[in-house]
């Protein structure tokens, strides 16, 4: 079947249009030229066909002439509803098929056939959309990024506060949780473990070999707290000689075996022996870490 023409009502622009291109989309198209959307059906260039309702139409029955329709308005075809009827009802030579189901077979043609369409695009009516789509796309991107960022920043974060013994072993790491939770307001578990004090401490020689250290924990903090490692370190004129760690079921007494927490404001008596000769320190420290 031959192409139709229509015509761009701002630039004028005069197209060859297909059957299929009338059929989809309703007639909407795109003018390449001046990206104006218009119905290709209302601004069909006007086609004057003469019938003989005796015979099968061919190519020769129709004599085709070319003037500007006026948009909006179809009913300037000099060709009567019986005409046209007839023409639509009429079957092409050699053909089993009239031309209305011809035409309605087109509805379902493939997305695929649109790409043949060299010369005229359909109207898409997303020209407008899509600049504002691509920012929405970007906007989606950034939102998500910021909260993956977000989650992970959580997550380390609590791997750090369960995990205490990576602060010991990577001080950047260290650096970058204390400062955290300074901004956030929260108490490290150094901090926490800090808020235990030693009281009515005690150094005695045992013998020549040991020294006994003996006293009480108290916990200051709201909560309880695992029982903490004792580190004490022993100086000789000012020089630090050596450091021992101390565990709590070393310093725990036979009263308290068992125990794995210190409450509130309660004191927990310790004592434990070190092998070193107390005659060769003159000072220690005890310090509470958490375990």
């Amino acid at each position: 079947m031959s192409d139709k023409q229509t015509r761009c009502p701002n630039c004028l622009t005069l197209y060859k249009v297909s059957v299929m291109q009338l059929t989809i989309a309703e007639g909407m198209v795109c003018c390449p030229k001046c990206s104006t959307e218009f119905n290709a059906l209302l601004n069909l260039v006007q086609i004057s066909i003469n019938l003989d309702q005796d015979s099968p139409l061919t190519a020769k029955d129709a004599q085709v002439s070319f003037n500007q329709l006026p948009t909006g308005d179809l009913s300037q075809f000099n060709i009567g509803h019986e005409a046209i009827t007839e023409f639509f009802n009429r079957k092409i030579q050699n053909s089993n098929i009239d031309l209305r189901t011809y035409l309605n077979t087109l509805k379902f043609v493939e997305d695929s056939a649109l790409n043949v369409f060299p010369s005229l695009h359909l109207a898409t009516h997303h020209n407008h959309k899509s600049h504002q789509h691509l920012q929405k796309t970007r906007l989606y991107y950034v939102m998500w990024t910021l909260i993956n960022i977000a989650l992970v920043s959580i997550l380390s974060f609590q791997i750090l506060w369960f995990n205490p013994n990576l602060l010991d072993r990577y001080p950047i790491l260290n650096s970058i949780f204390t400062q955290t939770c300074s901004v956030l307001r929260c108490e490290t578990i150094d901090q926490r473990y800090k808020q235990i004090q030693i009281k009515n401490l005690q150094v005695k020689a045992l013998n020549n070999q040991e020294t006994e250290f003996s006293g009480q924990l108290l916990n200051q903090f709201s909560k309880s707290l695992e029982l903490p490692l004792i580190k004490a370190t022993v100086y000789k004129e000012n020089t630090k000689i050596k450091t021992f760690i101390v565990s709590p079921q070393d310093y725990l007494v036979n009263s308290l075996a068992g125990i794995k927490r210190i409450p509130q404001n309660s004191p927990y008596a310790f004592k434990f022996e070190l092998s070193i000769q107390k005659n060769s320190i003159d000072s220690w420290k005890l310090e509470i870490i958490h375990p």
